[in-house]
């Protein structure tokens, strides 16, 4: 039978990690990883997850992260890890899907993929979005630990190797990454902070792109992406989405 870890990096998520937890417990093993200040370990623990502590901060730090998650890959004794972030929820039937998926491997198909990428239903203000660019998203997030990790270690939107083939799933995770505007604000703040100080852009061109990526984003959510099918609440996820590039050249120019 083959094995499986979920791994849980969680920073200040009480208010989530118990549904979170609660949706992987079919797994061999949960870990969380808590790097925060609040109640989440303790939450953890008492939902019966492995719970390791590390540098304990308030402070959003990705580059850390990446590093947990590493740990995590390197020290896993399960033939599979799978990673879950504390803001989402696995649905059964992806659940059903990831067990049947790992157990097929038994089969040892030649080329069997070493990692699965798995689309997310993004909860946007309540409401779960059937279109816009985050309808799109396949995230590797199933997959055999000696094949992968996250390299090189970036300060924002992590860049995760594979040493193999990549299969994709079907069932999607359920995301609750912005519940409500406070908390997209904040999380777009501390994105857009760490990403400026990223990139390398001439004056000239990041004010052109301040100008005319805005627009082009928002577009391309509404009618190529499809947000138009999610009515007013797609109009704001796709504004919002195009006001986080406003907010990067913004800053960026600033600090230029």
């Amino acid at each position: 039978m083959q094995t499986i870890t979920a791994v849980i990096p969680a920073k200040n998520e009480e208010q989530n990690i118990e549904r979170c937890i609660k949706s992987v417990l079919w797994c061999d093993k949960v870990l969380v990883i808590s790097t925060g200040t609040d109640k989440t370990a303790e939450i953890a623990r008492r939902l019966g997850a492995e719970v390791i502590e590390k540098n304990k901060s308030d402070n959003d730090d990705f580059e850390e992260v990446q590093k947990n998650l590493n740990w995590a890959i390197e020290t896993c004794l399960t033939d599979w890890i799978f990673r879950v972030d504390a803001d989402e929820v696995v649905t059964l039937e992806l659940a059903s899907e990831i067990k049947q998926t790992i157990e097929n491997c038994k089969l040892k198909i030649e080329n069997y993929p070493v990692a699965y990428g798995i689309p997310r239903q993004q909860n946007f203000l309540g409401t779960f979005l059937k279109g816009g660019d985050w309808a799109y998203d396949r995230l590797v997030r199933l997959f055999k630990p000696k094949f992968c990790r996250y390299d090189p270690i970036v300060k924002v939107h992590e860049q995760f190797k594979v040493n193999g083939k990549i299969g994709y799933l079907k069932s999607s995770l359920l995301h609750y990454s912005h519940p409500n505007k406070e908390t997209l604000m904040k999380k777009f703040d501390s994105y857009t902070t760490l990403e400026a100080k990223q990139l390398k852009e001439t004056k000239l061109s990041a004010l052109l792109k301040l100008i005319f990526v805005p627009p082009y984003i928002f577009l391309r959510w509404m009618i190529y992406h499809h947000g138009y099918r999610d009515g007013w609440v797609g109009v704001q996820a796709g504004a919002m989405r195009a006001y986080y590039d406003f907010l990067l050249y913004s800053k960026y120019l600033k600090s230029a």
